[in-house]
Order: C-alpha cells, then sequence, then structure tokens
C-alpha cells in the first residue's frame, strides 16, 4: 500500500499540502482532480519521495520512502526529463542503466515498450524535433522503461492525439491487471477519471475535499466538490 498520513508541505508561507491522508492499494487505479495550485503535483512529488512532507509521512508497504523504494517508482511529470540532443533510444537506454536494468534485456525492453506506446519508428529520432505528443510519449516510455511496481503519471493526457490517448488508456489498464500495480494519475477531465479510475479524490487548497469510488460517485457528485469550494481552501 501506498499512503500519505497527515502530509502536509510548505513551500514558503504559502501551504501545497495540508493535513492531507490518502492510500492506494496494489491493482488500484486512482484519479486525482482539482483546479491548477490544488496540490496535485505535490503530492504526487511527494509520494515520490522528491519533495519530503513539511509535517506527516508518506509509506510504502508500512516502511517510508527509501533510496531502494524510489527504484520501484515509475513518474510522469510535466517535465519530460529526456535529453534534447539524444534520440528516444538514447535516452531510453541511459535511463535503463540508471535504472539499473541488466545490459542484455535493455535492447529488448526498450523496442517493446516504444511498439506499445506507438514510437517505435521514431525510435532514432533526437528529442529536440519531435512533436509535444510525441515527445509525452517518449517520457512516459521512460517513467515505465523499469517495469515500475509504482506509476505516477501527472496530466498523462497532455499533448496526445485520440489515437495515442487510447494506447496510453490501453497500457495504464494493463498495468493495473499485471502484478497488481499502483497508478495514480492527475487529470482535468471529468470522464477520463470515470474512465480510468476506481476511485477519485478532489483537492482544494492542499486538502482532500472528496474521495470516493467511481461505482458509488458520479460526475455531478464531483463537480458538486469543485462548487463548494470555488476558492480553494486555506
Amino acid at each position: 500500500m501506498l499512503e500519505a498520513l497527515g502530509v502536509s508541505r510548505r513551500y514558503g508561507w504559502r501551504w501545497a499540502l495540508r493535513d492531507l491522508s490518502i492510500s492506494v492499494s496494489p491493482g488500484e487505479t486512482l484519479a486525482l482532480l482539482g483546479k491548477n495550485g490544488s496540490g496535485k503535483t505535490t503530492l504526487l512529488k511527494t509520494f515520490t519521495g522528491l519533495f519530503r512532507p513539511t509535517e506527516g509521512v508518506v509509506r510504502l508497504h508500512g516502511e517510508q520512502i527509501t533510496r531502494e523504494a524510489k527504484g520501484r517508482i515509475g513518474l510522469l511529470s510535466h517535465e519530460p526529463m529526456l535529453y534534447a540532443g539524444l534520440s528516444i533510444r538514447e535516452n531510453l537506454v541511459y535511463f535503463a542503466k540508471l535504472f539499473g536494468m541488466e545490459s542484455g534485456d535493455i535492447p529488448a525492453r526498450v523496442e517493446c515498450i516504444a511498439e506499445t506506446l506507438g514510437i517505435g519508428e521514431r525510435l532514432d529520432e533526437p528529442v529536440r524535433v519531435l512533436s509535444q505528443g510525441v515527445r509525452q510519449r517518449a517520457a512516459l516510455a521512460r517513467a515505465l522503461l523499469h517495469d515500475p511496481e509504482i506509476v505516477l503519471l501527472d496530466e498523462p493526457y497532455s499533448g496526445l492525439d485520440p489515437e495515442a490517448a487510447g494506447r496510453l488508456t490501453n497500457v495504464v489498464r494493463a498495468l493495473c491487471e499485471h502484478r497488481g500495480r499502483i497508478v495514480v494519475f492527475t487529470t482535468h477531465d471529468l470522464s477520463k477519471a470515470f474512465e480510468m479510475a476506481e476511485r477519485i479524490a478532489v483537492l482544494a487548497g492542499g486538502r482532500l475535499v472528496y474521495e470516493e469510488n467511481v461505482e458509488n460517485s458520479s460526475e455531478e457528485d464531483v463537480s458538486a466538490s469543485f462548487d463548494e469550494f470555488p476558492g480553494g481552501l486555506a
């Protein structure tokens, strides 16, 4: 289980997260919704261990996030985290080595993940010439390359055309079905949240203001939680 317990995070005088507690179980997909500045990205980065909570704790299977645990997490952030002067293949090989993958396994894994995401024919193109959509898929390939136990996706559908979005949806579903991974993604698209997730959580002003299983919820319920806190929370 991945869990945040009483987590608060402050940037200077501003609180990005306030006393937030939430957990995600293996095999579960959680959609995080909220307006810009609500704390969604901060929560994802706190889950990875990139940000340390000002208060509270983040745990994976009951233990605090360690350096070893970070290697079991795949993160797709707003920044692609790819080297623009290198090709997609060169980037993926480089990151595979950073992830500690066996050298003999890397070429096949790079080809496989690229084909899955529809960029197999673009592997030898430098990142700097790629469109936003292709760059997004290359960044997703980097995040999934090491077969992570936990997948954190920050606005994963941004810049994707319908075909690429469909591929991503299939990949996320396969991730959850295979060995019970944890998937958490942020989105502004309410319909996509209901399509992809088992559970939906809404943040406002760094606080959790709504949490419910999709089967017990509706788009009207979620929309109402936005209306209840139109200006966020202090």
